[in-house]
């Protein structure tokens, strides 16, 4: 292994692993390196792997790199109080933490006042007391803060168990309040048929939908939401709902 010099951007590269597990090149440009080329960004990434501070895996040549914290990142989060584990491979389902991992980018890029984003590995290292895990939480100074939960559809759940889940938001958390479950879809005509199976079973409590790719465009804090429970089409950002 070679020996560098961490930078501040190396060090937030490594936390931002760690707390996502696994980050596509993508993604950390979008987070640590606007305006930068593909190939600059590629460099510095494939640096801090031969110097141990990451791990990188590619599937296979079409595929993008996904990047994780390496042996000697360890060293990184502990001298600031964090922990992660070194998994040399990622999971071989890794679309959903891939996706995930765009809305967290999505959300950490916004013009929105983050107070805190939690994938659902996170909330269950907070010791979660409920039976349903949401995909995220989302917390978001509007300018008190505002709870989100936020689940992620990739319609490879069956209608029905995906509803269940909702339904455990609908009957309310004990201990906690919260604004709205957010629901980003991948599928125009999943949010469409949940919208249908949402009134017909009976849902009060604000659902709702937003596409991922439109989100990933123009940012999560624009008017890209609307109300699944109500099936209105109007659409509205979360800073107007936090205001209703």
């Amino acid at each position: 292994m070679t020996t560098i010099r961490l930078s501040e951007r190396d060090q937030r590269v490594v936390v931002k692993c760690a707390a996502g597990k696994w980050l596509t090149t993508a993604q950390l440009a979008r987070l640590y390196f606007p305006g930068v080329t593909s190939d600059a960004v590629r460099k510095s990434l494939r640096r801090l792997v031969e110097a141990g501070y990451l791990v990188s895996h590619r599937e296979h040549q079409m595929a993008e790199s996904l990047h994780g914290v390496g042996t000697k990142g360890k060293g990184v989060l502990e001298a600031k109080g964090l922990s992660a584990d070194v998994v040399r491979t990622p999971p071989r389902q890794s679309e959903h933490l891939i996706g995930l991992n765009d809305i967290r980018v999505a959300v950490e890029t916004s013009s929105l006042h983050v107070a805190y984003f939690f994938a659902s590995w996170e909330v269950q290292a907070l010791d979660w007391p409920h039976p349903v895990v949401p995909d995220a939480v989302l917390g978001l100074r509007m300018p008190d803060r505002q709870t989100f939960f936020l689940e992620y559809d990739r319609n490879t759940e069956t209608l029905a168990t995906f509803t269940k889940k909702l339904r455990f938001y609908e009957e309310g958390l004990s201990g906690i309040r919260f604004r709205a479950v957010l629901v980003i879809a991948d599928d125009s005509r999943r949010l469409e048929t949940l919208t249908r199976q949402l009134r017909k079973t009976g849902f009060f409590r604000r659902m709702l939908g937003a596409l991922k790719d439109e989100i990933m465009e123009v940012g999560i804090g624009a008017p890209v939401f609307r109300d699944l429970a109500r099936n209105l089409q109007h659409q509205t950002s979360l800073g107007e709902i936090s205001e209703s």
